[in-house]
């Protein structure tokens, strides 16, 4: 690393950064495929319902794919957002340490939507569950 009192990284650092910045952008991209992904099931399981489902068991799972796409939408973009802050570290000079600060508190944003994510998906396979397969029935 270079030295403290420049704050600015050598070129060794400069393309780890580059490297976490593409697999941030990746894993973004991936993130919002999913929610997409999700959304146009809740979308598509509302308006044309499977038949070999319960009639009460479709609104549900619908409305358990719409609540579910958006974590992984947020978790994307807040992923690019660090992506774009990482690449600045590595192509800007005089504002590393601004930048990977901003990297990092989109990081965490991150985190802690992978987080509620996880909790939602959880409780989600639940609630389908418990549809699926109704207590006495």
């Amino acid at each position: 690393m270079a030295d403290a009192a420049s704050h600015e990284f050598n070129a060794a650092d400069d393309a780890t950064f580059l490297s976490l910045a593409s697999s941030a952008a990746r894993v973004g991209v991936a993130g919002h495929g999913l929610g997409v992904c999700l959304a146009a099931a809740g979308f598509l399981g509302l308006i044309h319902p499977p038949f070999h489902l319960p009639p009460h068991a479709a609104p549900v799972i619908a409305a358990t794919c719409l609540v579910g796409a958006i974590p992984p939408f947020l978790a994307g973009r807040q992923l690019r957002a660090a992506a774009r802050s990482l690449r600045a570290v590595a192509t800007t000079e005089g504002d590393d340490v601004a930048h990977l600060m901003t990297a990092t508190d989109s990081l965490q944003r991150a985190f802690t939507t992978l987080i509620v994510m996880l909790s939602v998906y959880v409780l989600g396979l639940a609630v389908v569950v418990a549809v699926m397969f109704p207590r006495g029935g």
